[in-house]
């Protein structure tokens, strides 16, 4: 890809995933959209990540390989934006994937379509995909530069996440936002931000990101620094939006828990007006 410049990046931090990074890097390799560089960012692995990633690099030219001691997901981010060429950007963790091959195709249509400088897709969530269910769900295409509907399309703050969307690179560099470096649970520091600053979003229907489940996620092992950077960065998020007249009791969702023997049966889950009711945490109506 030499003297061209690729129509997206795709911006992957890598450590310490050996058990994942293939079947994340194989669904980016197989989408029908190829026109795009794929910048993996090698954040001092200490398994085997590094020389998956030099292999799959030996394949295909498109693999931008860069090594830097451990910084955190921010700082591989920041880097991985710093170093792109591609008029837009995707980022994606290491241990998910890109279900559906025509995911950056029908991404990068919309953005040119309407001159969007974001595009939003759905997310599915579970261990695998057998036993996954959506985070978030696109059902319809829909074009928005009002700040409250673009929060509402993304489902922020309860869905605030930066790897299922397309970004228009010169307006997400224009806009001065970057990761919080050093800090856990960056997507509260940024996605609301943006969503901001980067005025015009389109939302695609019938394509979706894998969010992985894994037990030993940052969500699964909070340690006080993990506890601490959440909260802080809940705090970040909920000033933002009131500093922009968002009335953040409505953008919350409420849950309430009914018991039994210690165990959850029955509890219902109002947002945004519309109220999910689930039985046994499976059945839902």
């Amino acid at each position: 890809m030499e003297n061209k410049t690729p129509k997206i990046s795709v911006i992957i931090p890598v450590y310490n995933v050996e058990e994942y990074l293939g079947k994340c890097l194989e669904s980016v390799l197989e989408q029908t959209f190829s026109d795009i560089e794929i910048i993996c960012i090698n954040d001092g692995s200490t398994d085997t990540s590094l020389d998956i990633l030099k292999e799959y690099a030996k394949r295909d030219s498109r693999f931008v390989v860069f090594e830097q001691q451990n910084k955190g997901l921010s700082a591989s981010r920041n880097k991985g934006v710093e170093i792109s060429k591609g008029e837009y950007i995707a980022f994606i963790d290491s241990d998910d994937y890109i279900i559906n091959n025509d995911y950056f195709e029908k991404m990068y249509n919309a953005c040119k379509k309407y001159d969007a400088d974001i595009a939003v897709a759905s997310i599915i969530r579970g261990r695998e995909e057998k036993n996954a269910s959506y985070l978030l769900e696109i059902e319809a295409e829909k074009v928005t530069s009002d700040y409250k509907e673009k929060l509402h399309i993304c489902d922020v703050p309860d869905s605030n996440y930066v790897w299922n969307k397309l970004y228009k690179k010169s307006t997400l560099v224009a806009s001065g936002v970057v990761f919080p470096e050093g800090m856990l649970y960056e997507d509260l520091w940024y996605t609301h931000k943006i969503l901001y600053y980067l005025k015009t979003l389109v939302s695609v229907p019938g394509v979706a990101y894998f969010y992985r489940k894994r037990k030993n996620s940052i969500v699964k092992t909070m340690s006080t620094k993990a506890k601490k950077d959440k909260i802080l960065g809940v705090e970040e998020l909920y000033r933002f939006l009131e500093e922009h007249n968002i009335d953040v009791s409505e953008m919350k969702t409420v849950v309430k828990k009914y018991k039994f023997l210690g165990l959850t049966v029955y509890k219902t889950l109002t947002h945004r007006g519309s109220t999910k009711k689930v039985l046994f945490n499976f059945i839902k109506w």
